[in-house]
């Protein structure tokens, strides 16, 4: 009986091991299996250079670069192409539109200008002196009798829309002299600012329509 239990025992120690080699041999030549490459999806990425290169090209067609004095009109003029619109509560809801412009050295920036405004007690006013939309050459003027070849004084302007203006105007103060946003772009060629909480032109716009101007250079 008991060589019976340890010839048993030693066959199930054989069995075992037979077990194990034929497990090792048969996943060792199975080989490893690499997992396999899954494909990225495709981003799709934006030629900025293109599209700057795009905007640049509409604007060779403009009457100039950069900002000028119409001293005719008593105006400060310069042309853009727009870009997206946007919507911000600052105070209060302004309607904005991006507008790229050339300067006058030829260098593409851009800036945002208002649309519109809702003015408390007063409804929506605005900016646009016809339908403006993204795509478009447009012209962006500040004209009035507040307005002449020294800049903007916005005081001079009896109006909730010019208050509102003058306010937006002198978020950034850019010297010891007072000088605001609008001011600072006419007396100084600084640019106004690229993002819009930090200020934006509260200047007239509108879709070009050709016409002969007389012209100075600032």
């Amino acid at each position: 009986m008991k060589r019976f239990r340890r010839w048993f025992i030693i066959a199930i120690l054989i069995a075992c091991s037979l077990a194990c080699l034929a497990f090792l041999f048969v996943n060792v030549n199975r080989g490893i299996m690499l997992p396999q490459a899954t494909a990225e999806p495709t981003l799709e990425t934006l030629d900025l250079r293109g599209q700057d290169e795009e905007i640049s090209k509409e604007l060779l067609g403009v009457p100039w670069q950069g900002l000028r004095f119409l001293p005719t009109e008593q105006e400060w003029r310069f042309y853009g192409w727009t870009g997206e619109t946007r919507q911000i509560k600052f105070m209060t809801t302004f309607d904005l539109i991006k507008v790229y412009y050339l300067q006058a050295d030829g260098d593409l920036t851009f800036t945002w200008v208002t649309t519109g405004v809702e003015i408390p007690g007063y409804g929506y006013q605005s900016a646009e002196l016809s339908t403006v939309q993204p795509g478009q050459i447009v012209a962006v003027r500040l004209f009035g009798k507040h307005v002449g070849q020294w800049g903007v004084d916005w005081s001079d302007c009896d109006s909730e829309y010019c208050r509102l203006a003058n306010t937006i105007d002198t978020m950034l103060i850019l010297d010891d002299q007072g000088t605001g946003l609008s001011n600072g772009f006419i007396r100084h060629g600084w640019e106004p600012p690229t993002y819009p909480m930090y200020g934006f032109l509260c200047w007239a716009i509108e879709p070009v329509v050709e016409h002969p101007v007389q012209v100075s250079t600032r």
